[in-house]
């Protein structure tokens, strides 16, 4: 049960990241003029989703909870 809940979990987040990528790629297309979205934040909140995506990966390999 677990199992299936950290699969899900991953299927959600890498829909998430999929289109927050999209997004990012849009703006950075774009080029906005007032655009605050800088290539460290950029950085920093694709280092958050792959932080995720190891903790959900550990918590899936892990046998015993």
């Amino acid at each position: 049960m677990m199992n299936d809940f950290l699969y899900a979990a991953i299927i959600g987040w890498l829909i998430l990241f999929l289109f927050w990528s999209l997004t990012l790629a849009f703006i950075y297309v774009r080029k906005p003029p007032k655009s605050k979205l800088t290539k460290k934040l950029t950085f920093q909140s694709l280092m958050i989703f792959g932080f995720v995506f190891v903790i959900l990966y550990i918590f899936l390999s892990v046998d015993s909870f």
